[in-house]
């Protein structure tokens, strides 16, 4: 009876592994998500950060993890409240996943209160040590076609820009997604 059910449990988890992209994530993402643009770069603009204690904060403390990098000025507005309540059901799916200690969620600002909701112990909220307009020019710099819209980038592990998704209109699930699959990548 053990052996039978092994056997069911196995060939019902084929389907989802032969859809599983693997070295294919970011072209399928692309395929999936009309506001994700996929980057690959090794080398990211330097972000000159204090981390919540005020100590000095850089990505490569952060190498291990994959990191969903945002930015929310204090005159942003609406468009980064919406892309921060969209976040909060990111941070949601990947916290009540495996993913929670491979994931931090950085957010860089010079608001009082950027981040809707109990802040998660993955949730690091980081200051700026120039004005945070530059860095935000930096990184928009990464995905010049949407100029608008608030970006949230995707570090891989190892420090590698993997990809963007901009604006609040991204689904959700997808950027969990997409986050599952660079935890996935070795």
């Amino acid at each position: 009876m053990k052996n039978i059910l092994l056997l069911i449990a196995l060939v019902a988890g084929l389907p989802a592994y032969a859809d599983h992209p693997g070295d294919r994530l970011d072209e399928v993402m692309a395929q999936k998500e009309p506001a994700f643009t996929a980057v690959d770069l090794n080398e990211l603009p330097a972000l000159g950060l204090l981390g919540p204690d005020g100590e000095p904060l850089d990505l490569e403390s952060l190498s291990d993890q994959v990191v969903v990098l945002s930015f929310v000025p204090s005159d942003c507005g609406q468009p980064c409240a919406d892309q921060q309540a969209l976040l909060e059901k990111v941070r949601g799916g990947v916290n009540s996943s495996p993913m929670l200690d491979m994931v931090t969620f950085l957010v860089v600002t010079d608001a009082s209160d950027p981040v809707p909701g109990p802040i998660a112990k993955n949730v690091v909220i980081a200051r700026a040590q120039e004005p945070i307009e530059n860095l935000i020019d930096q990184y928009r710099a990464i995905a010049a076609d949407h100029p608008e819209a608030p970006l949230v980038h995707v570090i891989a592990r190892g420090n590698r820009h993997a990809g963007i998704f901009a604006g609040s209109a991204f689904r959700h699930i997808n950027m969990i997604l997409y986050v599952n699959g660079l935890t996935n990548a070795h």
